[in-house]
């Protein structure tokens, strides 16, 4: 093998796609050096990048049209800066909560605190009463923001979980019984003697928190520090400025992404309350001429099925990244039709690392691309061995700037990061000899509907305290043949003399789950569940056990 990876390393030197080191069996992605210092503080960098061009467009409403240069970008996160500290009292490491859909102030805010050192943590605007008390127990924040929308949800998940009784600030709120975010963007007459601070150790200064699902529960905080977020300021590929656009709320990476382009790239961000639908999409490319988009694959076979699609002028879109869940080479083609001054992109990426990789150079069918920007990539064993060229294996990632763990929780970052720094993905797959990356399988039982991550376990527990239920598994079956997203599904186990039913079952948990936990793919019940001799279940083993049950064998449900 020693010659072919030889080859291999010295067509990705000229190509500067990827690199193979063979010594220590480790790809790595083109390797740029930040062109902003890693030790600053992200507010210092984010203050210089604004005065630089105070007339140039970073944001742009499409709900009211509303356009925001870099001078009043910078003018309000100065103001909420001033403000947060000296009305509010908020202090450098006080860990501040945003649940806000995509409007107006919401990126301003969030820069404001990381300028202050005040960590936010971002949540799904539409979480249930239990998945924002599990987030806001753990993180404890000083101040919340949300939105109308959320309030009560919020308000009663604050009383169940946070010590103190915290301030909730609501943003663009109509309401007289709450405090209003905007407040926070009064003039102080200081603004003009503001100066970002360095607030220390950049490396160990935590920029957010964002969520992450494990396997086994509810998410876990995953730290992002000052240094981190500077690196993906400064390292970013894609090179000129773009309009970007996706529908990613800052809990999601992707938002987060979004929102730092517009610093890295002189980009402008197109951002919308609304979720996804087709003719959102379209008035971003048509009316607002978006060149970068990304979307999960849900989304974009939507899209494709839509049936003025060959109506919309897409000629301004120049880059599709779609990612989140598996890509069929089908989709890509079908959207591929569409765009005559672009391409798709298949991309993979994880809160910890980021932006992993990406096909920029080629498509290569069932590929995810090389490593991006600054990634380093192993394939290991069962037992940690490094894997060469070709074999399969876990998929470990690490970025020049190291993860350095999840939020109060020592146990699972000693579990995701090895000794080495890597981070362990649960993933399987392999690099091919031109070191493109292909993702076969998860070892992780996770799923994804509609981009949100769907933990079975957690499902498990709130379907296993329904009365009649002796035994449940829950498993994610595929929407369609593309494999876009992935449909909440469970297969009980009725406790004997129980006449449980499906509309019973339904009806509890959509009580007690968010929205894109629903069991979609349905509720089905069977005798017994497959086991391993040691009583585990088989999850892989019920998935083709419903399959069977839709496609009309014997379906009790």
């Amino acid at each position: 093998m020693g010659d072919r990876v030889g080859s291999v390393s010295s067509v990705h030197s000229r190509m500067a796609l990827c690199t193979y080191d063979e010594s220590t069996r480790t790809w790595h992605g083109p390797r740029v050096v930040p062109i902003f210092n890693p030790e600053a503080s992200i507010g210092q960098v984010m203050n210089d990048i604004l005065k630089r061009s105070p007339e140039r467009i970073m944001q742009i409403d499409m709900d009211t049209g509303n356009r925001m240069s870099c001078a009043e970008f910078q003018m309000r996160m100065i103001r909420l800066a001033q403000n947060l500290t000296k009305e509010c009292g908020l202090q450098r490491g006080d860990i501040v909560t945003l649940a806000n859909v995509n409007s107006e102030n919401v990126a301003p805010l969030a820069c404001a605190l990381m300028t202050i050192g005040a960590p936010f943590n971002p949540l799904a605007p539409n979480f249930s009463e239990d998945d924002m008390a599990h987030m806001l127990r753990l993180t404890q924040p000083k101040m919340i923001f949300c939105d109308d929308a959320n309030v009560e949800v919020v308000r009663a998940a604050t009383r169940r979980a946070v010590e103190g009784n915290p301030p909730i600030y609501v943003l663009e709120s109509t309401r007289d019984d709450v405090r209003h975010a905007e407040d926070l963007l009064k003039a102080t007459g200081r603004e003009e003697q503001f100066v970002p601070t360095h607030l220390g150790n950049s490396r160990e200064n935590l920029a957010m928190i964002l969520c992450s699902s494990g396997t086994t529960g509810p998410p876990k905080g995953v730290c992002l520090t000052h240094a981190q977020i500077i690196c993906m300021i400064g390292g970013n590929p894609l090179g000129k400025p773009m309009t970007v656009f996706n529908f990613s709320p800052l809990y999601w990476a992707t938002g987060v992404v979004m929102l730092l382009n517009t610093f890295s790239n002189a980009s402008t961000r197109l951002i919308t309350r609304r979720p996804f639908s087709e003719e959102t999409l379209f008035e971003a490319v048509e009316k607002y001429r978006a060149s970068f988009i990304f979307m999960p694959p849900s989304y974009a076979n939507q899209v494709v099925r839509h049936g003025r699609v060959h109506e919309v002028d897409f000629s301004s879109l120049q880059f599709l990244a779609l990612g989140g869940s598996y890509v069929s080479d089908a989709l890509r083609d079908q959207f591929e039709r569409l765009l005559p001054n672009g391409r798709t992109y298949n991309s993979v990426g994880t809160t910890e690392v980021g932006w992993v990789s990406c096909d920029i150079g080629k498509r290569k069918p069932g590929s995810v691309g090389t490593p991006m920007v600054n990634v380093s990539v192993r394939i290991v064993d069962e037992q940690g061995k490094d894997l060469g060229v070709g074999e399969r294996g876990q998929l470990l990632l690490k970025h020049s700037e190291s993860f350095v763990g999840y939020y109060r929780n020592e146990e699972a970052t000693r579990d995701t990061v090895d000794e080495r720094g890597f981070v362990r993905t649960g993933d399987v797959g392999y690099m091919d000899e031109e070191g493109y990356l292909y993702i076969i399988d998860r070892q992780k039982d996770i799923f994804k509907y509609r981009g949100f991550h769907v933990s079975p376990s957690e499902l498990e527990v709130v379907l296993g305290q329904i009365e009649g239920v002796r035994e449940v598994c829950v498993v994610g079956v595929p929407e369609d043949e593309d494999r876009t997203t992935e449909l909440p599904t469970a297969v009980i186990v009725r406790a004997e003399g129980s006449t449980l039913d499906a509309k019973e079952v339904n009806r509890i948990v959509d009580g007690q789950v968010s929205d894109f936990k629903r069991l979609r793919g349905g509720v089905h019940f069977v005798e017994s569940l497959p086991k391993t001799q040691t009583g585990k279940i088989l999850r892989r083993k019920v998935m083709e056990m419903v399959l069977e049950i839709m496609s009309g064998d014997g379906a009790k449900h």
